[in-house]
């Protein structure tokens, strides 16, 4: 009998080490709590302020925390500080200095940094001197508009340890806007930053990528960067060329970058991405040549520019049973224009659901788990903001592939 007790309790006491160990490793840390094991350190760079802190939000719930950031080291006019956070639980931080709080910031675990100055909050690789100087490809393209001829500058970046004979080819981003990409000093509010962010983004583990900016005509941007599915809401934007611009980029600038780039063609690894009315034609160039494109970015799109309705039929009268892009939305709320645009860039992942359940639907339609709508409550219409979200869009580049 002692003996089969004494088996017992040997039994019992192997199965609460196992719970133990098992509560361990499921991260457990004995308040009923999972631990996290995605801690994520983020690095800030300011101009003026001895004192840094973060306050880390989500967007998909109320959850919040504030940290206060570490000093690093001293910088070139600058100083660095560092916090962590989890990364699985927050994706957005606000850095406040100096006693003035930063725009809502993209947070995930391919950002490196901020750099808070006068001009704004600025990404940055950490470890690396700044600024960099990146190398920037212009090449210019007679573009055929039913406007008039143009010669439209497409830019192409790569980055600082880019290989044109590397076994590991390189994933495309297409962006439209180019002109408003990676120069500082391209518009009031700076450009997207977009050098920094990928830059990070590959330092990190992710893909390695090259950025492709397309120029806008300027004269012509509002009809070139919008298509023409329907009859608009606003009649300044009726029969708008964006089928053009569309076959401009498939048929003249992919076949570029690809020839004389050291690139992946296929769909998995290529992206494209725009704001505004170049948000829109991104949608646009991204469904309508859905096996060229795995990644559509569309930031602050103006999809209000037609019905649902005419977004509904357009969909169902696309087949992605070969290949359904995943599709990442933003916009902000609060801002004037950004508030008019909201209601659209809200309905659209419900427009592409309903196209894909409608019964006249030509073929496969594009899942929920290829949708991510996303938006900032003080979201404005401008390079900042986009600049803000774009570590964002890179991310979901990562989750897609």
């Amino acid at each position: 009998m002692a003996i089969v007790l004494k088996r017992i309790l040997s039994l019992l006491l192997a199965l609460v080490l196992a719970a133990s160990l098992a509560a361990c490793s499921s991260g457990d840390n004995g308040s009923g709590e999972a631990a996290s094991d995605n801690k994520h350190e983020l690095y800030i760079r300011d101009d003026f302020s001895d004192e840094v802190s973060a306050r880390f939000l989500s967007t998909q719930s109320d959850d919040e925390e504030t940290v206060n950031a570490e000093f690093v080291a001293d910088g070139d006019g600058y100083k660095t500080f560092k916090c962590s956070a989890d990364a699985s639980k927050y994706d957005r931080v606000v850095i406040t200095s100096n006693g003035n709080d930063s725009i809502e910031l993209a947070f995930n675990e391919y950002v490196s940094g901020w750099h808070i100055s006068p001009y704004g909050a600025e990404p940055f690789v950490y470890d690396r001197e700044e600024p960099e100087t990146h190398e920037i490809f212009t090449k210019e393209f007679k573009y055929d508009d039913p406007a008039g001829d143009f010669v439209k500058k497409v830019y192409v970046w790569t980055p600082s340890d880019y290989d044109a004979k590397s076994k590991e080819k390189y994933s495309v981003i297409y962006m439209t806007d180019g002109q408003n990409l990676f120069d500082r000093t391209a518009t009031s509010y700076g450009s997207w930053g977009v050098c920094e962010s990928v830059e990070a983004y590959m330092s990190l583990g992710g893909r390695k990528t090259i950025v492709v900016g397309i120029d806008d005509s300027t004269v012509n941007r509002d009809s070139e960067l919008t298509p023409n599915i329907g009859k608009a809401t606003d009649s300044g934007y009726d029969n708008g060329t964006g089928k053009e611009f569309s076959k401009f980029v498939v048929n003249k600038v992919m076949p570029f970058v690809n020839k004389n780039y050291n690139v992946y063609t296929d769909s998995a690894h290529t992206a494209i991405c725009g704001s505004s009315s170049g948000g829109i034609e991104s949608f646009f160039i991204g469904i309508d040549n859905n096996e060229k494109f795995g990644f559509i970015g569309a930031l602050s799109p103006a999809f209000g520019l037609f019905e649902d309705e005419d977004w509904i039929k357009y969909l169902m009268n696309k087949d992605f049973t070969k290949n359904a892009p995943y599709i990442y939305i933003y916009c902000g709320i609060a801002n004037d224009l950004e508030s008019v645009l909201y209601p659209a860039a809200k309905a659209m992942p419900d427009n592409i659901k309903k196209a894909r359940d409608s019964k006249s639907a030509v073929g496969t339609g594009i899942p929920d788990k290829n949708i991510v709508f996303r938006a900032y409550d003080e979201g404005m219409h401008n390079e900042a903001y986009w600049r803000a979200v774009f570590p964002e869009v890179l991310s979901f580049i990562e989750t897609s592939k």
